[in-house]
Order: structure tokens, then C-alpha cells, then sequence
């Protein structure tokens, strides 16, 4: 598990909230990123958006393997542009668009995809970053607590927030809210039955 700087997480749901308000949106309002990006200036494409010889290989690489490639953001000069797969799931989408985002948002460098070699490069620091700032951008810990008490189920809060149960699940593991709702719930019991 990655180990961030003290306040790191705490900043990431200011961050999320902050974002959500300039969108209009509450901490227990599902956020689509695409509507992100745009705020942001960052144009979104799939794969199959691409032009005609990289529409080709992108057609190649997701049906030999699906799985090989989530999402990336392309630099040229200031400007960006995040490239996603589209054979993955929705919830998938959004998460993987809200990776990208955030790593935009805590300005990481650009760096080269691959070393000479053919290895891929990449910073765990950053990658952990970004991971935790997108699950705080499409499910806050407020928001969290606050669909979870009303809808009680992780699949329905998942479906509520647009995204994977196991995003969901994580979030909820992560951020304390799922012992916080154990200890609401067992003064409730204590409480009626005290």
C-alpha cells in the first residue's frame, strides 16, 4: 500500500469538493469527468476516435487484448488530451478518465511511456496519487457516508456515483466510512435496545 505525505488524503477530498463546486455539483452527486475535462480545457477521445492509422492500431491492440490499456493522457507542449479504451466498462471509463484528470491536477510532469528497452516507465508515487485523487473525485468521503446511509447497498451506491463495485468497495474500505457507518449503526442498536 502506497504511504503518501501527511494531509495528502485529506487534500484530495478538499480538492474533489472544490472541483464538484465550480461543476455545480454536491459531494453525493455523480461526477462524469468528461464534464471535468472539459472545465479543465482537456479534450477526451477513445481510441476509435483517433485518426485513420492510429484508429487502426487501436482497433489491433483492443481486440488482440482489451485489457492492455485503460487510458493516457498525450502532451504536446501545454497542451493535453486524454486517449481512453472504450472496450472497457463505463465505470471503467470513469475512473480511468479521472486518473488521467488528477494526475493533471496535482501538475505531475510528463514523462516518456518506455525507456529505450521497451520497459515502461512510470512513477509508483505519482501513479498512487492519482489513484487515490480520482476514487475522491467520483466518490468523496462525505458524499460516500451520505448515499451509503440512504441507499445502504455498495451496488446501488456504486450504480448511484457511475462507477465499479470494486471502486466503490475500495473508497469505502479506504476512507474509514465503512467503519464509521459500523459504529452509527451499532450506537442505533444500543441505543434502541439500551
Amino acid at each position: 500500500m502506497a504511504v503518501f505525505r501527511h494531509g495528502f488524503k485529506a487534500e484530495c477530498e478538499r480538492i474533489s469538493l472544490e472541483l464538484r463546486g465550480e461543476l455545480g455539483l454536491s459531494a453525493s452527486d455523480r461526477l462524469r469527468p468528461i464534464l471535468l475535462a472539459e472545465e479543465l480545457a482537456i479534450p477526451v477521445v477513445s481510441l476509435l476516435d483517433l485518426g485513420e492509422g492510429a484508429r487502426d492500431a487501436a482497433v489491433q491492440l483492443v481486440s488482440v487484448d482489451p485489457g492492455c490499456f485503460s487510458a493516457a493522457t498525450i502532451f504536446c507542449g501545454p497542451k493535453r488530451m486524454i486517449v481512453y479504451n472504450p472496450s472497457h466498462p463505463p465505470g471503467r471509463h470513469a475512473n480511468s478518465i479521472a486518473h488521467e484528470l488528477s494526475h493533471v491536477v496535482l501538475e505531475h510532469e510528463p514523462g516518456p511511456v518506455r525507456e529505450a528497452g521497451g520497459e515502461r516507465l512510470w512513477l509508483a508515487s505519482h501513479e498512487a496519487e492519482a489513484d487515490w485523487l480520482a476514487g475522491a473525485l467520483l466518490a468523496p468521503r462525505e458524499g460516500v457516508l451520505a448515499v451509503m446511509y440512504r441507499l445502504g447497498d455498495v451496488g446501488a451506491a456504486a450504480r448511484h456515483f457511475g462507477i465499479s463495485i470494486q471502486l466503490m468497495t475500495w473508497r469505502l474500505n479506504h476512507t474509514g466510512a465503512a467503519v464509521q457507518m459500523k459504529r452509527a449503526a451499532r450506537r442505533a442498536r444500543t441505543t434502541q435496545y439500551g
